[in-house]
């Protein structure tokens, strides 16, 4: 286990590494922040829960739709220039959002504007942060555990980050959460734009007019990453609903926890050493799991035996995203990675949504049972698509991958490497 931290430890011992390690993770909270803070405010400032539950899901859409482009962008001009642009078209449309929320007369379509624009003013600071490791540690083995960490920032922003804006707005302001989120997306964007060491070069000649989404792995990782969506957001609301069921609401949090944490600890145990298997391989087998293993909470009926479940069918979760990032970056070209890694957060994105209202809905006409056999179907689906789509899950030869001495000199420590 200590040669397995080791892992870890020479990854952020790597040239230039905090420089983009810790920027990007402070950028990325407002993923887990704006939403509900969004809706927190507008809810206390207006008296409508539905008017803020729209205004959250336009500032959502808005983020799914731009970020593939914002990522497109980056990888023609470069990342600097895009999250500097991004730093003050966020700051303007998120004060406009806060000021015309605050103003009575405001028109509701101005509301809705700044609210999208917000939300595609936001840029896909995970895949650009994954892009500036794949670069670093192209031909290295520890690409998977850097990989591993940063799939671990991702649980503790959707754990930690709600937690914290629901504090900051009932406890100081109802405009305190979404003022932090945006500073946070602001500052974070400045930041990382000053890490000019790690930022991926930019390659002369001419460039593939097609988007990433056709190239190599893209399309088949995107679809199942909308699988593994709609299978998180399935066991979110299924999750509430047992616990509704069962007359103790208080315990959803504790069950999904609980979900959250098989998925971290596996991550972290992925992360922590070389696999010697195939990486479809472990993509199969980790996506099959995730599916047949959250079938007992079909006729599971107490919270000890559910939590048991939910802690062994998350384990499996958090290897299974890092591998098909990892087959990503290694089936496209270096110049079209951040693309291709901000197309797999937006179809998960799209995939969280589609199954927290598949499932709300069959929680309230079929019960807790049903929402999990829906989260189930998606889990069986991307086994099917992961199968299906086995030829494309491949590297191949980047012809504009730095090379070696073009890199940072990785830190070794015990013959790691």
């Amino acid at each position: 286990m200590t040669a397995g931290f080791a892992r870890y430890r020479t990854v952020l011992s790597t040239p230039g590494a905090w420089g983009f390690f810790l920027p990007g993770m402070l950028a990325r909270f407002p993923l887990g922040m704006t939403g509900i803070s969004i809706l927190l405010f507008v809810s206390a400032t207006r008296g409508d829960y539905g008017t803020a539950g729209a205004l959250s899901a336009a500032s959502a859409v808005g983020y799914a739709v731009a970020a593939p482009q914002l990522a497109r962008v980056a990888d023609r001009v470069g990342q600097r220039k895009v999250l500097l642009s991004c730093a003050v078209l966020c700051a303007v449309s998120g004060g406009a959002f806060v000021v015309s929320t605050l103003s009575e007369g405001a028109p509701l379509w101005i509301l809705f504007a700044t609210a999208a624009l917000t939300g595609a003013a936001t840029p896909a600071f995970g895949s650009m942060v994954r892009a500036r490791w794949s670069g670093l540690l192209d031909g290295s083995s520890l690409k998977g555990t850097a990989f591993a960490l940063e799939s671990l920032v991702d649980e503790l922003v959707f754990i930690v980050g709600p937690v914290i804006a629901t504090s900051l707005a009932v406890g100081v302001s109802p405009a305190a959460g979404l003022v932090s989120a945006l500073v946070l997306v602001c500052a974070g964007s400045v930041l990382l734009s000053l890490s000019r060491r790690t930022e991926p070069q930019l390659k002369p000649g001419p460039r593939v007019g097609r988007s990433a989404l056709f190239l190599g792995p893209v399309a088949v990782v995107a679809a199942l990453n909308l699988c593994f969506g709609g299978m998180w957001g399935s066991i979110d609301i299924a999750t509430v609903a047992f616990s509704g069921e069962k007359q103790q609401p208080f315990m959803a949090g504790v069950l999904l926890g609980i979900y959250a944490i098989g998925s971290s600890v596996a991550g972290v145990v992925y992360g922590a050493r070389e696999w010697p298997a195939p990486l479809p391989r472990i993509l199969w087998v980790s996506t099959l799991v995730m599916a047949v293993g959250i079938l007992p909470m079909l006729v599971v009926d107490t919270f000890a035996g559910a939590g048991l479940v939910l802690l062994l069918a998350g384990s499996s979760s958090c290897p299974a995203l890092i591998v098909a990032m990892m087959l990503v970056v290694d089936g496209v070209p270096a110049s079209h990675r951040t693309e291709a890694l901000a197309w797999q957060s937006t179809a998960l994105w799209l995939g969280v949504s589609i199954g927290s209202s598949a499932s709300g809905h069959l929680a309230d006409f079929r019960g807790a049972p049903a929402a999990y056999a829906f989260a189930a179907l998606c889990g069986g689906a991307g086994f099917v698509v992961a199968l299906a789509g086995g030829r494309r899950l491949r590297p191949v030869p980047a012809a504009d991958t730095p090379a070696a001495d073009d890199r940072p000199n990785l830190p070794t420590e015990s013959g790691i490497r």
